[in-house]
């Protein structure tokens, strides 16, 4: 397929998922923060989306990266597909209802990430939604199954970016560090991620149990890492060793970092040092380099305030 091809195939995606999202080509722009202008061009097929973009667009408009990238399914030998989970309250059953229950989600997991769980209700989610209580009840029974939704709001924007940033990567060590730097606290959109995810881990290191559902969801970071680990073993760029005991040790040390970053006591580049740091000398056999390269996004991306993605 020709690159005018593809992209006009893309930019076709991109309009199917604006319409059915039930959004005007502005309103995405404002709340993709996409230069309006960029946006008409690469909708009509002059202009190619960035990796970024498609991150925003997928986000703004409920899809994934993967549909709008014209791939069957999402699941790469780099990223891991987010398990799909039974949810309490009624199933979206139009595309009306799939925009408002995404409404509900957004503004959940904008309230929840900057408020915290207990000081939320669940009228200040509708009114940040446009909608009543009721409805809100519709699809979430209870605060705690609105909160698992936020969760896999969380997981899907990981997704997104793995799908946007990685496939395209063939080098295994270039390859682990996006993934690695990817889910560093970076921004808005990565500080906001990372208040759900703590959250979560106190909900469950404080709850009667074993939460089977967010031991699924972290299974599958873990594994991703892992893979890529094995990648790099296998052509000789990281060490050999357990590429498991290796993950966790890695993965440890992103969640304590990340952890630091969102309470003050790191920033997010001293971060992305440490773990380039600890990746050459622990990981890469000698003579082998990583260079660390940090994308510059489009935008922050933030999701929208529905009182006002």
């Amino acid at each position: 397929m020709s690159s005018t091809t593809s992209s006009l195939a893309m930019a076709r995606r991109v309009r199917e998922a604006i319409r059915a999202a039930g959004r005007s080509q502005r309103q995405i722009a404002v709340e993709a923060a996409i230069d309006e202008t960029k946006l008409s061009k690469s909708l009509s097929g002059q202009r190619r989306f960035t990796r970024q973009e498609l991150v925003d667009l997928a986000r703004c408009t409920g899809v994934t990266v993967g549909r709008l990238l014209g791939e069957e399914g999402d699941d790469t030998s780099v990223s891991v597909t987010p398990p799909q989970l039974e949810t309490a309250g009624a199933t979206p059953a139009s595309p009306d209802q799939a925009r408002r229950h995404r409404e509900i989600v957004e503004a959940a997991w904008r309230l929840f990430a900057g408020k915290g769980f207990d000081a939320v209700r669940v009228s200040d989610v509708a009114a940040a939604a446009g909608v009543s209580s009721a409805t809100v009840h519709y699809y979430f029974p209870g605060k705690p199954d609105l909160f698992a939704a936020t969760l896999m709001y969380s997981v899907k924007l990981a997704h997104s970016r793995q799908i946007a940033r990685l496939t395209a990567v063939d080098d295994p060590v270039a390859r682990l560090w996006q993934l690695l730097d990817m889910q560093s606290p970076h921004g808005e959109i990565g500080r906001l991620e990372w208040s759900i995810w703590l959250q979560s881990w106190n909900r469950v290191a404080l709850a009667q149990g074993i939460d089977e559902e967010y031991l699924e969801i972290y299974r599958r970071w873990s594994e991703t890492v892992r893979a890529a680990i094995a990648d790099g073993q296998e052509l000789g760029a990281i060490q050999p060793g357990s590429s498991e005991a290796m993950a966790q040790e890695l993965t440890a040390l992103v969640d304590g970092l990340g952890t630091q970053v969102l309470t003050g006591v790191l920033d997010d580049e001293t971060m992305a040092r440490r773990i380039g740091e600890y990746v050459q000398r622990r990981l890469l056999v000698p003579g082998v380099e990583l260079t660390i390269e940090r994308p510059v996004p489009s935008s922050e991306g933030s999701p929208p305030d529905r009182a006002t993605a």
